[in-house]
Formats: C-alpha cells, structure tokens, sequence
C-alpha cells in the first residue's frame, strides 16, 4: 500500500534527523579529540538504554521500506551505520566517539533483527 510506504519512509526520515541532531547538531565541536576505546569502563544505564532502545526499529523499518532488503543486509548496514556515526563524531569534534556507543547501538541492531525475524517465523 503507498499511503503506508510513505509513512514507514516518513518515520525512518524522522528517526534519522533526531538521531543525526542528538549526535551532532547538539554538541558544540570542542577543540580536542575525544575517544573511547576501552569497553564498559564508565556507561550510565540510561545512555546504554538509550543507546540499545534507539536502534532496536531501524532493521525492522529498513526492510518494512524496502521490501527486498535481507534482514542480514540491513543488520550489516546498521552496524556500518553506527560506526560511521562514531567516526564522524572522531573528526568532527563532536562527541565522543565511544566503542560503548558502537557496542551499544549494534545490541539494539541485533534484537531489532532478531524480533524481526521472529515476528516473521509467526506469521508463517
């Protein structure tokens, strides 16, 4: 159905420029590099929340918009995403780029795949 493809499209373009603005367009760029490559050294639970529950639907979404997307493409092409987040992030200045944020965000790739696939073998 268009009417419902345009709104999965909409969602998704909403879902990234609040997660482009909270990670970028928030932060002002500060002069030294800021990096972390040690894993669970100091993560509040509410950003590894936040983190986790920001990426759970975006599996889901990309393959509910484009129809012949693998679940393993778009899981794949998450997880590039979030990295590229963080690397940008690196160069730009803003934010941390943070390997809890990369460990984080892909966890939220994975059950958003995994509820996909399940939701999927249900319905069969």
């Amino acid at each position: 159905d268009a009417a419902n493809r345009i709104l999965q499209g909409l969602t998704l373009v909403l879902w990234l420029a609040a997660t482009a603005f909270l990670t970028f367009f928030e932060r002002s760029p500060v002069m030294d590099v800021r990096y972390n490559l040690l894993p669970f050294q100091e993560d509040s639970i509410y950003n590894v929340k936040s983190n986790v529950l920001l990426f759970i639907p975006l599996v889901p979404a990309l393959c509910a918009l484009f129809s012949r997307l693998k679940v393993r493409t778009a899981l794949i092409s998450c997880i590039l995403a979030s990295l590229a987040v963080e690397l940008v992030q690196l160069v730009s200045h803003r934010g941390i780029c943070d390997i809890d944020d990369l460990l984080e965000n892909s966890l939220g790739v994975l059950i958003g795949a995994a509820f996909l696939l399940l939701i999927r073998k249900l319905r069969k």
